[in-house]
């Protein structure tokens, strides 16, 4: 679970997220939704410890972001929208970094980034330098990066960004299997009709501020069986995505 409270980041004049509070269950898959510029990443990076609040604060799993930050990234996975690679190493030797950076013996690196690729089909690959490999095929090891340690949480911005059809509905898949062995999915994403088939719960900000905190079933309810687009050009007062 993840409870957030009064949490707020200030950029010199510009109030990038606003005395956000919400809770978020644990066990499922939820959007995070807003505008370009409302906040989604800049929450994001405090949830994840990359940023610190400039004031109020979160647990994540129950341990609190500013105070125990380790805490909080042995729990978590991140896939950031912008995610980086050492180009000059393999996936395998960059995936044994990863697994060694959380904790994890050689053997059990081997055995969960073996699986993982061979998901993602991009096994045969693991001896070629990152340098070499697609976006998409580089979005691949980033979640699987990610995946290598069983986070209770996940956090993902836009992942679905460079993978094509096939790869999209195998990556949907594995959220909802994560999900379902309760791991709390956090999503972030552009790419409304996608949200509609994964998330159960919907946040969704705007200029910073808590717009909507839910169950997808009860946004949708409330506006009378609008597509979510609709629902979101209404709720942030017809901004573009």
């Amino acid at each position: 679970m993840i409870s957030i409270r009064n949490l707020t980041r200030n950029f010199e004049s510009l109030k990038a997220v606003d005395d956000l509070t919400v809770t978020i269950p644990s066990g499922c898959i939820v959007a995070l939704l807003g505008a370009n510029g409302a906040g989604k990443t800049t929450t994001l990076n405090m949830l994840t410890t990359l940023l610190s609040p400039s004031d109020g604060t979160a647990e994540v799993e129950g341990f609190d972001i500013k105070t125990q930050s380790a805490e909080v990234r042995r729990n978590i996975g991140y896939v950031p929208e912008h995610g980086a690679l050492y180009e000059g190493l393999t996936a395998d030797e960059y995936l044994e970094l990863a697994g060694r950076i959380r904790g994890m013996s050689g053997p059990a690196i081997v055995e969960r980034s073996t699986e993982l690729m061979e998901f993602f089909e991009v096994a045969d690959s693991s001896q070629q330098r990152l340098a070499t490999f697609s976006k998409g095929m580089r979005r691949k090891i980033l979640v699987t990066a990610a995946l290598l340690h069983r986070p209770r949480v996940l956090f993902l911005d836009e992942p679905m960004d460079g993978l094509d059809v096939r790869s999209q509905k195998k990556l949907g898949e594995l959220l909802q299997e994560q999900a379902t062995q309760g791991c709390t999915v956090v999503y972030s994403s552009h790419i409304l009709q996608q949200v509609e088939e994964l998330c159960e719960h919907v946040v969704l900000i705007h200029q910073g501020k808590l717009r909507f905190a839910g169950p997808m079933t009860d946004l949708q309810a409330s506006h009378e069986g609008v597509g979510l687009r609709d629902i979101f050009l209404e709720l942030t007062e017809d901004e573009q995505l």
